[in-house]
């Protein structure tokens, strides 16, 4: 297998590795892997393969199945998008991201498909912790901040679980519509307690 980093580059030599365009190939792959599959079927050959590089080098940008499991969740948690709005906007703003059929949501499949092993299951427990929850509750502010948040993510991971991986209601008239407006205004509804 020819290294798609290490491609020759003509008269000047191989072409250096571009190694954040690697590690990124390779965090979506096992995104890919780990949210189809889950973590004890996922292997390191099969998702080094989907990203066109070797297992070793898979191992040496992660070092293990766990840290690579790791890294892809928390690149799949990221939160950046979710404050773009504001507080005033929020439960409409994230309600339309999480129904966004465009937008490919891997955390809940990687989450729920690591319970089964006790190792990706305290990962996934740390990664939801320290990249969802406390952010979340620090944005929140009191009262009750981190048992707001935690309502926050169980709602979205549920919403897009059964939305997009177990549909409950696929093709019902409207359906969407009300569900989307349903989740905006939970949402909307834990931000502004008082």
């Amino acid at each position: 297998m020819v290294d798609a980093d290490r491609a020759p580059g003509g008269l000047n030599g191989p072409k250096r590795r571009n190694a954040p365009q690697t590690k990124a190939r390779i965090l979506t792959s096992a995104q890919h892997a780990f949210s189809e599959l889950g973590y004890s079927q996922a292997g390191i050959r099969d998702i080094a393969a989907l990203a066109g590089v070797s297992s070793p080098m898979l191992l040496r940008y992660f070092g293990s199945k766990a840290g690579l499991f790791e890294a892809a969740l928390i690149e799949a948690t990221r939160l950046d998008r979710i404050f773009e709005q504001g507080r005033a906007g929020f439960g409409e703003h994230l309600s339309r991201l999480l129904v966004d059929v465009d937008l490919d949501i891997k955390a809940p499949a990687m989450v729920a498909l690591s319970t089964g092993d006790p190792d990706a299951r305290a990962i996934a427990t740390r990664v939801t912790e320290k990249h969802v929850i406390e952010p979340l509750a620090r944005w929140l502010g009191p009262p009750e901040a981190r048992a707001r948040a935690i309502q926050i993510t169980m709602i979205c991971m549920g919403f897009v679980t059964y939305t997009r991986q177990l549909p409950l209601s696929p093709g019902a008239k409207g359906m969407d519509r009300k569900l989307a407006r349903w989740l905006a205004g939970t949402l909307q509804s834990i931000v502004d307690q008082p």
